[in-house]
């Protein structure tokens, strides 16, 4: 996976739509002001072979869990955390977790080709159209 907490880190990033969805993202998440990951968040992308469980220990995210209940996605009541889920141009999903009230993010950009395929479910389960 690709931890992005510097817009120079797009060069790292091969997937002509991500990276323009990415450099968007840069832009709007803190204009006028610098980017500062440490205020206004960092992306995540994940690659072929990342897991659920690579994920949460990368970066403390349980894609499949819920901060605020013992709930599981397959779980019955499941509600997933995210603030939103979009599915971009059927080659990838955007999900956004809003981590305060200041606005602080965790963005995670999930390739349709490759996924973890438990992640995909939930994505396809629960994402809008962007």
């Amino acid at each position: 996976m690709l931890i992005l907490r510097d817009p120079a880190q797009l060069a790292e990033v091969t997937q002509p739509d991500i990276k323009a969805l990415l450099q968007q993202r840069f832009h709007n998440i803190c204009d006028p002001e610098p980017y500062d990951w440490e205020r206004h968040g960092y992306f995540v992308v994940l690659q072929s072979g990342d897991t659920a469980e690579s994920v949460e220990q990368a970066v403390g995210i349980n894609l499949l869990g819920s901060l605020f209940s013992d709930e599981a996605y397959g779980d019955p009541g499941y509600m997933p955390d995210f603030e939103f889920l979009l599915n971009h141009n059927d080659e990838f999903y955007e999900a956004v977790y809003i981590a305060n009230d200041s606005g602080y993010a965790q963005v995670f950009i999930i390739p349709k080709q490759g996924a973890d395929e438990r992640i995909l479910r939930l994505c396809e389960e629960f994402a809008e159209f962007g």
